[in-house]
């Protein structure tokens, strides 16, 4: 399954991206508009509003403290929205999937390329919501040039991991768990609103089994200045679990494909 999974051609992964980005392009514009708008009303509504009441937490402004974390967020629901419902649809709806493969290129080419266009797409979500918090005078250190790569990394790795889901389903209704399960509690407890250094040990270390919390911190240290070992520490264990899971999908659909 390993070798299956990882033997892809760049230029067919490439290829793959380019078909997706060619028919999304029509839609840019309105895909990109209301992740800004909701980038304004997240920093004013849980930021401005709720931050009037909680004014710092460890030290620091409260909006300050949750900008960057909704803007992983971000990250992590732009990147598996396009590797779950989307994928969804051009493998077992449109069948897309089943066509490409006739051409040169093979199955692992084209699930790359579902890996590259969700991480396009995610990045640019994060990064209009980071323009929006420097607009609001939220990034306060000059290391915050690297957070769009931190943001390719965890939008790897979100898209792997929502594409080894649809790998796994028939259903579309099957995404309903997968998000109300899965996504929304990692999005409360993904370290975005609180901090977890007050929590009980057991907490502290799920907490930190959640992928999105380590790509909250990295966001959140380079924006305050805070940037260090452990920033690169976060940013390996992403690599680590894009790396782990990156075969899977591939080899997946392999198996249902050719049933």
């Amino acid at each position: 399954m390993t070798a299956a999974g990882y033997a892809f051609s760049p230029r067919g992964a490439v290829r793959m991206w380019q078909r997706n980005a060619t028919v999304g392009r029509k839609t840019m514009v309105t895909t990109l508009t209301p992740r800004f708008v909701e980038a304004i009303a997240y920093l004013a509504i849980m930021g401005l509003g709720l931050g009037t009441y909680l004014t710092t937490v460890d030290g620091v402004d409260y909006v300050d403290f949750i900008a960057p974390g909704v803007a992983a967020s971000t990250v992590m629901f732009g990147a598996v929205i396009e590797t779950t419902y989307n994928s969804f649809v051009r493998i077992h709806v449109r069948r897309v999937v089943e066509a490409v493969v006739t051409t040169p290129l093979s199955l692992a080419d084209v699930v790359v390329g579902e890996y590259l266009r969700a991480a396009t797409r995610a990045v640019a979500y994060g990064c209009v919501f980071l323009a929006v918090m420097a607009a609001f005078g939220l990034v306060h250190s000059p290391l915050a040039v690297l957070v769009p790569l931190v943001f390719v990394v965890g939008a790897l790795t979100f898209a792997v991991l929502g594409m080894a889901y649809t790998a796994l389903v028939s259903n579309i209704e099957h995404y309903n768990i997968f998000y109300t399960g899965v996504l929304t509690p990692m999005f409360l407890f993904g370290g975005v609103f609180f901090p977890f250094s007050d929590l009980p040990g057991w907490a502290q270390v799920i907490g930190w089994c959640l992928p999105l919390s380590h790509l909250v911190a990295a966001t959140r240290e380079l924006t305050l200045g805070d940037a260090g070992l452990v920033t690169l520490a976060h940013v390996a264990a992403l690599v680590a679990l894009l790396l782990v899971v990156f075969p899977f999908p591939a080899a997946r659909l392999r198996r249902t494909l050719l049933r």
